[in-house]
């Protein structure tokens, strides 16, 4: 015997269905943000980070250094001694290291902004996936509470057609049953209202955190920003 589904039912399979194509959208999307293009970026701004430690301690060397050379010259009567010798070594060799590692952080700077754009892109393209994830299983959740209590909330809705109000004024409206059934409507709504889901947006463990890295925030590069960025690297080239 075969067993006609009821509107409802099927919209819960339609549900289910939009769902699990939101979750495999979602895991590719994370993929290519949290293995491609977002890691090649993070790796990027740790390299960067290196890079301007290093260039704050060799700065601090050859401040140190500078000190060193000074007060051992004044001490050797201005004589060109071992230890004087020694430290201006010292200062000449952490200036110009500094120096390098200068060049070396403003050229890969200037040089990321392709590989900036493109973490954006991916981080943004993550977001809009674990927002359209999120979206199903919030439709996924609602038809689930359909299903369950179908039968026992389309029966009072349908009973409640057909209980006029006192004061006439349903007859007043375009669509009476509508209005009828209007108020088991305001009642669950008051009460998804109450709820602590309604004050603050939870989190959902099936979709996973939402991990944007440089993008926290969403503050994504948008393409006139990309544009932007290109036309000031090209004029500073």
């Amino acid at each position: 015997m075969t067993t006609t589904k009821t509107p409802i039912q099927i919209q819960l399979a339609q549900a289910q269905a939009a769902f699990n194509e939101a979750m495999q959208r979602l895991a590719n999307a994370r993929k290519a943000h949290t293995e491609g293009a977002g890691k090649v970026y993070a790796q990027l701004l740790v390299r960067h980070a290196d890079l301007r430690e290093k260039i704050a301690t060799n700065e601090g060397a050859a401040e140190a250094a500078t000190n060193e050379f000074k007060q051992l010259l004044a001490a050797s009567n201005y004589e060109k001694t071992k230890a004087v010798q020694s430290a201006l070594f010292t200062k000449n060799d952490a200036l110009a290291i500094a120096e390098e590692l200068r060049t070396a952080l403003a050229d890969s700077e200037r040089t990321s902004l392709d590989i900036q754009a493109g973490a954006s892109s991916a981080a943004s393209a993550f977001a809009d996936a674990h927002d359209g994830a999120y979206t199903a299983y919030a439709r996924l959740e609602a038809f689930k509470a359909l299903a369950d209590c179908e039968e026992k909330l389309s029966r009072a809705m349908a009973l409640v057609t057909h209980a006029p109000e006192a004061s006439g004024i349903d007859k007043l409206s375009g669509d009476v049953q509508g209005y009828r059934m209007g108020f088991i409507w305001n009642s669950l709504k008051a009460a998804a209202l109450a709820r602590p889901e309604a004050e603050k947006k939870p989190q959902v463990a099936e979709l996973g955190v939402l991990e944007l890295g440089a993008f926290e925030g969403r503050k994504f590069l948008s393409p006139m920003q990309v544009r932007q960025l290109r036309a000031e690297a090209s004029a500073a080239a």
